[in-house]
């Protein structure tokens, strides 16, 4: 579950990055008012990173206690 779970907070970074690559090369060819919804889906991606990770440190503190 551990390796799991690691992965899933890497694969959501790696998907935050490449998305906000990808919207910032599409505002960049069309413009910020024609491409500005691009970023929401690294905004999205963003905040499962963070989620994921937060859950994953709170896992581990409870484990250590328990």
């Amino acid at each position: 579950m551990d390796k799991f779970t690691r992965l899933l907070i890497h694969f959501w970074l790696a998907v935050a990055i490449a998305t906000t690559i990808y919207a910032v090369f599409r505002i960049y060819l069309n413009g910020f008012e024609k491409e500005s919804n691009n970023l929401v889906i690294p905004v999205i991606a963003f905040v499962w990173y963070y989620f994921r990770k937060k859950m994953y440190e709170r896992m581990k503190r409870n484990q250590d206690q328990g």
